[in-house]
C-alpha cells in the first residue's frame, strides 16, 4: 500500500473534523488485536459483528457470511448468531442460526471465533501475512474458504468513539481487515457445490458496548447507516453512511490495485434514490445509491444500481403483534437489506463497469 493521506478526524461523539488530517498511518493501522472479541463480559445492549463476503464477478455469486453477537429487540436477553446468505445464478437461500452464550468461543487477543462446531474463522500469521481461514459445517451450508489479503486494512475511525448523551455512554468501532482479499475455496448448499477460482473477499468488524448501569442503546444513537462496497476493473470502493440524528460519519476508500487514492471522512456525498416499497417488511428500501464528492473541483462518481434483494429482515421479528403494530405506527419499522448492484465508477475520464452489493440498516424515523 502506498503513504497516503486521511481526510477527516473523527472525534468524541462522532463528531467529524474536516480540517484535519493524518499522514502518520500508524494511527490508522489495523492491527491483529482490532479484531478480537471486544465484548469480554457481554451486557444487554452490546452487539458485535464478524462480517464476511465472496463476490464471484463471473457467476456473479456473492456469499455473506456473518457472526453475530446482539441484543433482542425488546432488551431482554444477548445472544450469538451465524447469518448466512447466497446467491448464485441457480438458486437464492439465507438462513439464520441462534445460540447460547456458552456456544460462543472468541479470543480476546485477535479473530479467533466459534459457534459449536458450526462455524469457525482465524486469523493465520496475524500482523504478517494476515490470511484468514473460515469454516462452516450446518445442515444446509458449508464452506471451506481462505482470504489472502490484496490490500492492507482500512481503519477510517481510528480507535473507538466515546459517545455520551445525558450521563449514558458507550463506545462505537468500525474497521475493515480485508478491503479486498483473494478467495479460495467451496461452499455448499444442499447438493449443489461452488468453487471459488477469482472470488474477491471482504471482512469487517464492528461493535456498539454499552457501560453500564446507565447504558445507551445503538437505536437512541443511530437513527440508520449504510455501506456498501464495489469492485471495477482494478478499482475497489468503500463506503459507510451513518446517521448519529444530530449528525453524521460518511466515510470514503477508493483504491486503484494496492494504491489508496482516496481515505476520508466527511468528504462524500451518499445519496439514496429510486425507494421501492418491500411487501414482506413493509418498508421502502433505495434501489439506487450515488456517491459524489463534495468539492466541486474533485470529479468522480461511484453509482450502485441495485439488481436483487438478497437478504431483508424485520428487526422487530419475534415481537408481539400488538407491540410491534404500536412500535411501528408510533416509532418506526427498523428493518435491514442487503442488495447485490451493478456498478459503475466514473473517474480519470473513464466509465468502468463492476459488481457490488450495499446494505441498509433502519432504526428509526428521521
Amino acid at each position: 500500500m502506498n503513504n497516503f493521506i486521511h481526510q477527516g478526524v473523527v472525534q468524541p461523539n462522532g463528531l467529524v473534523d474536516t480540517s484535519q488530517s493524518i499522514s502518520d498511518l500508524t494511527q490508522l493501522k489495523v492491527l491483529s488485536s482490532d479484531d478480537r472479541c471486544h465484548l469480554r463480559n457481554p451486557k444487554i445492549g452490546d452487539f458485535e459483528w464478524w462480517y464476511f463476503d465472496v463476490i464471484d464477478p463471473q457467476g456473479p455469486i456473492i456469499l455473506k457470511i456473518v457472526a453475530h453477537l446482539g441484543t433482542d429487540p425488546m432488551r431482554r436477553k444477548i445472544y450469538p448468531q451465524l447469518a448466512i446468505s447466497a446467491k448464485t445464478p441457480s438458486l437464492s437461500q439465507a438462513t439464520k442460526l441462534t445460540y447460547t452464550l456458552k456456544d460462543f468461543h472468541a479470543s480476546i487477543e485477535l479473530c479467533d471465533v466459534s459457534l459449536k462446531n458450526d462455524f469457525y474463522v482465524s486469523v493465520v500469521s496475524p500482523n504478517h501475512d494476515n490470511i484468514y481461514q473460515l469454516s462452516v459445517d450446518t445442515k444446509v451450508f458449508k464452506a471451506n474458504l481462505k482470504f489472502i489479503p490484496d490490500i492492507e486494512g482500512w481503519k477510517p475511525l481510528g480507535d473507538e468513539i466515546t459517545i455520551e448523551r445525558k450521563n449514558k455512554r458507550s463506545e462505537f468501532f468500525w474497521m475493515i481487515p480485508l478491503p479486498k482479499a483473494k478467495v479460495t475455496g467451496d461452499f455448499s448448499i444442499g447438493n449443489s457445490t461452488f468453487h471459488f477460482g477469482d472470488g474477491v473477499g471482504y471482512h469487517d468488524h464492528n461493535y456498539w458496548k454499552v457501560d453500564s448501569p446507565k447504558k445507551l442503546f445503538m437505536d437512541d444513537v443511530i437513527s440508520k447507516w449504510s455501506w456498501g462496497k464495489l469492485i471495477a476493473e482494478d478499482y475497489t470502493v468503500i463506503f459507510m453512511d451513518t446517521d448519529l440524528k444530530s449528525r453524521s460519519i460518511k466515510s470514503l476508500f477508493l483504491a486503484k490495485g494496492d494504491q489508496v487514492l482516496r481515505s476520508s471522512n466527511n468528504f462524500i456525498k451518499v445519496i439514496p434514490a429510486g425507494f421501492q416499497k418491500d411487501i414482506e417488511v413493509k418498508t421502502h428500501y433505495p434501489s439506487q445509491i450515488t456517491i459524489r464528492p463534495i468539492e466541486d473541483n474533485d470529479s468522480f462518481e461511484i453509482i450502485l444500481n441495485g439488481k436483487e434483494v438478497i437478504e431483508r429482515k424485520d428487526l422487530l421479528e419475534g415481537v408481539t403483534p400488538i407491540l410491534k403494530w404500536l412500535i411501528n405506527f408510533f416509532v418506526s419499522s427498523p428493518a435491514y437489506y442487503g442488495i447485490l448492484a451493478d456498478a459503475t465508477i466514473n473517474i480519470a475520464h473513464e466509465s468502468i463497469k463492476g459488481i457490488g452489493n450495499y446494505e441498509m440498516m433502519f432504526f428509526r424515523k428521521t
